[in-house]
């Protein structure tokens, strides 16, 4: 890759308005300096959705009832315009002039730039059983009615709009979206069948024993899931969805299908311009492509260490664009970081964080195993050179908690690993166990990068709920999965204040001397002083606006 510029500079086009997008210009504005000349560094932001940044990871929170469209708002575009930045909802892209260093929009218009970060993001993957044509960054699907991806807050809506009328719904795809799709339609009354055309459902991420737990709990919820199942072509009656015939003849009747077969970066404008990519946009540490004034950042694209599609990765590399077109830290780099992945559906837990396919048998790994099918369990840690590098839990959230954080900070494994494995009241007393022990650089909020000090400071200046330590930290504002963990060092905290305790999150008890997610005792803090990606620790984070059309046009 070509070495990345780090000085000032005076027009910044994003492409794309997503959530990378949002929170490099949440980022870029706390760190812009006044540009040549004395005068402000021109900021343009242009995004093919009608909408500012929105959390696209809790959609299908959404779908299951238990969040609203209108708090997934991640930034506030009304708020940018008012900070100078020239917001443009509902354009498109086309092209992008590196010889004249601009880009071309579909109304006609051309802005141009000195730096360029694309954070186009990705698009569905629309399997060959439906027909789909694309143009430029808009995907124009003829999908029979009935038939829907599920990207947006748009394709949202019109699921839940269709759930309402139908009776039987089919997921195609096996994945994580695939999987909180179906929990939250069965809780919207429906009867859904899984259709995964791999061996086991997470095969990304879970072995065949683990997999095998976790489809025995989702059965038991309600779910119907074939496995190594494919779908071959939709079946239509009147121009609305029938049923599908599968690959080996047989016709299964549904009126709903979502399609969760997975995305690919958008790659399509780099490409056109000459700019490398492969899967996705090729990166180097400082997110610079190719071509020294263009970046690229979140699901579009692709740094040698994986982890795309993360809502933590993409906050991290917008936070080191952010850092190098301020010119506010010129050595900021993304060095990648463990996979750590949370299935959200209600009455299922699955986590998995680094590796998580370790060969037991092999004398590279240490693996230590914990399979209780007949109570939904499965927990597995995985040991290299005394460092835990994998971990699964299935069924456990305190364990999900807690293994993760392990992976993520490679913690020095103890003599006998199977304690990691055990709850808290079976073993011997942690960190975990005593929170005024956990060191305040500990992790809380891995999306945001929030530490253990950022909430008692948050405390400190008078946030007892949740909500409140969110507004002033942002913990919570990405996958949502610490929220047990703030909720559990509040109800901590309220021990030595009692009349000012929190109260417990809904349908969760807030535990006292137990905060899950936090610990345990080998916990390694992270190296140096930086909060992470965002904004300061103790900063506040963006608001939550309604997700109500933004108007386009130069603002």
């Amino acid at each position: 890759m070509s070495p990345a510029r780090t000085d000032p500079v005076t027009r910044i086009v994003v492409v794309g308005f997503g959530m990378a997008a949002g929170r490099l210009l949440d980022d870029l504005l706390v760190r812009l300096p006044r540009g040549r000349a004395g005068s402000p560094t021109a900021v343009t932001v242009v995004g093919a959705e009608p909408y500012g940044p929105y959390n696209r990871v809790l959609l299908t929170e959404v779908l299951a009832g238990r969040a609203d469209v209108a708090a997934l708002g991640t930034g506030d575009p009304e708020r940018y315009a008012d900070r100078g930045i020239d917001v443009r909802p509902g354009r498109a892209v086309t092209a992008i002039d590196r010889d004249r260093s601009l880009v071309r929009l579909d109304d006609g218009t051309a802005v141009p730039y000195d730096r360029l970060v694309l954070a186009t993001g990705a698009a569905p993957v629309i399997p060959p059983l439906v027909e789909t044509t694309e143009r430029g960054d808009r995907p124009l699907r003829h999908l029979p009615a009935g038939v829907h991806a599920f990207r947006t807050v748009d394709d949202c809506r019109e699921i839940v709009a269709g759930a309402a009328a139908a009776r039987e719904a089919v997921v195609l795809g096996g994945g994580l979206l695939g999987l909180e799709t179906a929990r939250g339609l069965a809780r919207r009354g429906l009867a859904v069948t899984v259709l995964h055309s791999g061996a086991h459902v997470l095969g990304r991420h879970l072995d065949a024993e683990a997999a095998q737990v976790l489809a025995l709990g989702l059965r038991r919820l309600g779910l119907t899931v074939r496995q190594a199942t494919s779908a071959v072509r939709v079946v239509t009656a009147a121009g609305r969805l029938a049923g599908l015939v599968l690959g080996d003849g047989t016709r299964l009747p549904a009126d709903l299908l979502v399609l969760a077969c997975g995305v690919r970066p958008r790659t399509e404008l780099a490409a056109a311009a000459g700019i490398a990519v492969g899967r996705g946009v090729l990166v180097d540490d400082a997110v610079t492509t190719s071509d020294p004034r263009v970046l690229a950042v979140g699901d579009c694209a692709e740094h040698a260490s994986g982890g795309g599609g993360l809502v933590a990765t993409a906050w991290e590399q917008a936070r080191v664009a952010a850092d190098l077109l301020a010119g506010t830290d010129r050595g900021a780099r993304y060095r990648g970081r463990p996979d750590v992945v949370r299935l959200k559906a209600a009455g299922v837990e699955v986590a998995a964080a680094g590796e998580t396919h370790a060969d037991p048998w092999s004398t590279e790994h240490r693996v230590t195993r914990l399979v209780d099918p007949a109570g939904g369990r499965y927990l597995e840690v995985v040991i290299a050179d005394g460092v835990v590098v994998g971990a699964v839990a299935v069924g456990d959230a305190r364990a999900a908690a807690e293994l993760t954080l392990l992976v993520d900070r490679a913690s020095p494994a103890p003599p006998d690993p199977a304690v990691l494995l055990l709850p808290a009241d079976r073993r011997e007393a942690t960190t975990a166990d005593q929170p005024a022990l956990i060191p305040d650089r500990a992790t809380v909020c891995r999306c945001n990068g929030v530490t253990k000090g950022a909430v008692v400071r948050a405390w400190d200046e008078g946030a007892r709920t949740v909500d409140e330590v969110s507004r002033r930290t942002r913990a919570g504002t990405g996958c949502g999965s610490c929220a047990d963990a703030v909720s559990g060092l509040l109800g901590w905290l309220g021990t030595a204040e009692p009349d000012l305790a929190p109260p417990a999150l809904p349908g969760a008890a807030v535990p006292v001397t137990t905060v899950p997610g936090v610990g345990p005792a080998a916990v390694t803090p992270p190296p140096g002083d930086s909060p992470g990606p965002g904004a300061p620790e103790g900063s506040p984070g963006p608001g939550a606006p309604e997700l109500s059309p933004t108007p386009g046009g130069q603002r």
